[in-house]
């Protein structure tokens, strides 16, 4: 991943910029129409446009010259959007300006860890990743059609509660920034495929069964 060059004043060094790109697989069947992305939760200490190195020795390294294009919960939630509708084949009506008449999942995502952390002895660099989300099925017919049974009820206006923590390694060997982006990347990756895998499992009322994510109804 190349950075975008933007010109600066004289004498002062130019930014690098980056942007997230998660890439992910298109499902071959999905009836997943219509998502809605919220906002992300993150904490204050990331929530900015350069890349914050967390040590393990408790210091933090704010690199001014390399930023992110728009804050990083921006960053995150365009990306988090971006793949869900790639993977499920699905539009975000959050962004596209999309009506209701549809049913939706709308998907409230927090992060309290997305960190960049360097091991004070050894160097090596890791995405550490903690994150929850909750979806919620929103069918606008379910008012005209809601079923007798009180437990078929519950599962058609079904809240499902989810978490992940992971490690990504960031290899070494290279541009240092640019491996910490494509490592960041790919630990989105993996909460796109987390979160579509528990929207596919609320669509079909069937228990998450993603390998590290554990869900709650």
């Amino acid at each position: 991943m190349l950075p975008v060059l933007l010109s600066a004043c004289s004498g002062s060094p130019t930014p690098n910029y980056y942007s997230l790109t998660p890439q992910v697989m298109p499902l071959a069947s999905s009836s997943v129409r219509v998502i809605e992305v919220l906002p992300v939760g993150l904490p204050d200490r990331l929530s900015r446009s350069p890349l914050v190195i967390q040590e393990t020795n408790g210091q933090s390294k704010v690199l001014d010259n390399e930023r992110w294009t728009s804050t990083f919960d921006a960053e995150l939630r365009d990306g988090l959007s971006a793949g869900l509708q790639q993977k499920l084949g699905a539009v975000d009506r959050y962004s596209s300006g999309m009506t209701g008449g549809k049913v939706s999942y709308r998907i409230a995502t927090d992060f309290s860890r997305f960190d960049i952390v360097k091991q004070a002895e050894s160097g090596n660099l890791n995405i550490d990743v903690a994150v929850a989300w909750i979806i919620k099925r929103d069918d606008p017919a379910k008012a005209l059609t809601l079923p007798a049974n009180a437990s078929q009820a519950a599962d058609w206006s079904r809240q499902l509660s989810c978490r992940l923590a992971f490690q990504q390694k960031v290899s070494k060997g290279g541009h240092e920034t640019r491996e910490i982006v494509r490592a960041s990347s790919l630990a989105l990756n993996q909460v796109v495929e987390a979160v579509s895998a528990s929207v596919i499992a609320s669509e079909a009322k069937t228990p998450v069964t993603m390998q590290g994510v554990i869900c709650s109804s």
